[in-house]
């Protein structure tokens, strides 16, 4: 029997914003894309690089999406007609030896403001999804092309983050410890955790010289220019609930090896601030923050994987 693990407290029902179809190139899994070729629907499809996706109107809207902000496959042929994704949105399903965490998107705003019904209540729905899951952390977890950790050290990891004064710096700690344990992997992952705090006492370089290198990269690859470091101002209770919730849906190991992810979820803090000094809305920073950095790009893995190198490269090994 799979263990189903859903983060306590937080609840969703869907508004029919509509948000989750604009903005984004929605994907057609094959199986949905087949059923739908052979359908009035197939002139409302693109392949792309292999792929199949919605088209988009001039708003960026998809185009299965009707006036009345409803979509047409959910009320014409029904919700088994979506596509995979869209059915199981504002939900991450992340299939580990320990069951299956259940992670959301904080782009949905029902998820932000956590209205609606406990995430238990979907478990249902969600377990028709389920059954081509990858696993991860069987095996162990790629730290970097050459190491691996533990699933039972990951998991230390993890907690260590999560019981330090605030997950921020719980992830510096856990950065640097990371980095150390990919320099020198014969020795444990704990030892490195014990000494981080004090290693990152001021002048941290590695880490400063990461934060203020990548977080400008990372931004200028998004389209966006900062002519100074984002204040302090946004709201941090909603920071904390933000990276809790992440961590939860075990964003650290999915697709990319561990010291990158861990890196770039580093840096989130930074991305959330630029976006609230932005506009002074919680709403769009956490949004820009899900579609650009966190959960739903899919174009940075190169840059997170030079980031990991050249933060490994900065440290000089602990004896």
């Amino acid at each position: 029997m799979t263990n189903w693990h859903f983060a306590p407290g937080r609840n969703f029902e869907c508004s029919q914003c509509a948000r989750c179809c604009r903005g984004w190139r929605i994907h057609i899994d094959p199986q949905t894309a087949q059923t739908l070729q052979s359908s009035p629907f197939r002139k409302q499809l693109e392949v792309k690089d292999g792929r199949t996706f919605a088209r988009k109107n001039a708003q960026e809207e998809c185009t299965f999406l009707t006036p009345q902000r409803l979509c047409q496959l959910h009320s014409q042929p029904g919700t088994g007609a979506k596509p995979a994704g869209c059915r199981q949105f504002p939900f991450r399903l992340t299939r580990t030896p320990d069951g299956i965490f259940v992670g959301t998107s904080f782009s949905c705003p029902s998820i932000q403001s956590n209205q609606g019904e406990p995430l238990a209540t979907y478990q249902a729905e969600l377990e028709s999804l389920t059954e081509r899951l990858p696993l991860w952390g069987e095996s162990g977890v790629p730290v970097c092309p050459s190491v691996l950790l533990d699933w039972s050290e990951y998991l230390r990891l993890e907690k260590h983050i999560l019981e330090r004064e605030t997950v921020e710096i719980g992830l510096a700690e856990g950065l640097w410890a990371l980095g150390q344990y990919a320099l020198r992997p014969d020795r444990p992952l704990e030892g490195y955790l014990l000494q981080a705090a004090a290693a990152l006492e001021p002048p941290d370089e590695p880490l400063m010289l990461m934060e203020h290198h990548w977080f400008h990269r990372l931004l200028a690859h998004c389209g966006e220019k900062s002519a100074r470091a984002p204040s302090r101002k946004a709201p941090p209770a909603e920071l904390e609930t933000y990276l809790r919730a992440l961590l939860h849906g075990k964003i650290l190991i999915n697709h990319r090896p561990l010291l990158g992810n861990l890196a770039l979820l580093h840096l989130l803090p930074s991305f959330y601030r630029f976006w609230f000094d932005q506009s002074g809305s919680l709403d769009h920073a956490l949004d820009l923050c899900e579609r650009k950095i966190a959960t739903h790009p899919n174009n940075l893995n190169e840059l997170v994987e030079k980031m990991a190198d050249d933060f490994r490269d900065q440290l000089d090994p602990v004896l």
